[in-house]
């Protein structure tokens, strides 16, 4: 039936699709995933589960199949019976029922609804046209190789290098060896004096040098320093301080308590809550004229899922998921 295919299209778009008198499809976003025995990197999606106990008509569903189908709403409402039940019968006779690309629906030994994601369609918008994607293992053994030496150095090793005699060199006519040695000796130290001298004299003409770059820096440093407060301008008055506004979270998800044509009786049922200590509130008219009072609004939809049940748990049967804003 086409109600399948409506129900498909609403998921890419809500979080909360409510089949009105079967059960509530709900959505959460699932990270990208890496599974190691497959080696496969599977994308971000949309995780599908089913909860039977939020059966409450909150007009998405019906609105969405009146203004495809060009048909007054209250016949979409009838149609979406018609199909809940074709879904009962269908489980009655086969013991199971598949909405298409959503999940199949069976019931267990209490006769509670089972619900199992068929995963066909990424119902993300961000993960569209990512698929799975498989990886190979990599091998990360180390092999050890034996250190080659080389041939050229085992050789110098295993060789012992024999000490070859110094043999001195002489000539006839060379000079007495005392008295070479003493005119050696001469000549050591005058070397040594002409290098203490030009050792000395190098180390002035870079004191001089060292010097002389010092008070040339702190010469162009007073400069540079006249000419900043030169340039200086003086401001009469501090400037104007700004102020950033930080724009305030949005509370989308509103746990609905009651819808009133009139907004005093929407006026009695806020003030009835918050007698027995709930902060209820008036979160603005829908689109038929209704003015709905909400037990409490969240900026995250897991935080309202929460309150939910534990709203119902209490004894609000009749409490429901809003999800966006409504006209003040």
């Amino acid at each position: 039936m086409l109600i399948s295919q409506y129900i498909s299209d609403l998921l890419y778009r809500h979080d909360c699709v409510v089949i009105p008198g079967y059960g509530a499809l709900l959505s959460r976003r699932v990270p990208a995933q890496h599974f190691e025995s497959s080696h496969t990197i599977y994308p971000p999606k949309k995780g599908l589960s089913f909860n039977a106990q939020i059966q409450q008509n909150d007009g998405l569903l019906a609105q969405y199949v009146a203004s495809v189908e060009k048909i007054p709403y209250a016949d979409a409402v009838q149609q979406i019976r018609n199909y809940v039940r074709f879904l009962d019968s269908e489980i009655d006779k086969k013991g199971q029922v598949t909405i298409h690309k959503v999940g199949r629906f069976t019931r267990n030994e209490e006769q509670s609804l089972q619900f199992t994601p068929m995963y066909v369609v990424n119902y993300l918008p961000e993960a569209f046209g990512l698929t799975a994607h498989e990886t190979f293992a990599v091998d990360r053994a180390v092999i050890e190789q034996p250190l080659e030496v080389p041939a050229v150095v085992a050789m110098e090793e295993s060789v012992t290098a024999e000490e070859t005699p110094v043999i001195p060199l002489t000539r006839e006519d060379e000079e007495p060896q005392p008295r070479r040695r003493a005119w050696l000796g001469y000549a050591a130290v005058g070397l040594l004096a002409v290098a203490a001298l030009g050792y000395g004299g190098k180390t002035q003409y870079d004191r001089v040098q060292t010097d002389h770059q010092i008070a040339v820096e702190e010469l162009a440093k007073e400069k540079l320093e006249a000419q900043i407060q030169e340039a200086s301008i003086a401001i009469p008055s501090p400037l104007p301080a700004i102020e950033l506004e930080v724009a305030p979270q949005i509370k989308n998800y509103h746990i609905v308590a009651g819808a009133f044509r009139d907004a005093s009786n929407a006026d009695k049922k806020v003030a009835q809550l918050q007698k027995i200590g709930i902060d209820a509130s008036r979160i603005g008219v829908n689109k038929y004229g209704l003015h709905n009072v909400a037990f409490g609004s969240f900026v995250e939809r897991n935080d309202a899922i929460n309150e939910l049940y534990r709203l119902r748990k209490l004894g609000y049967s009749g409490a429901w998921l809003l999800t966006g804003q409504l006209e003040k």
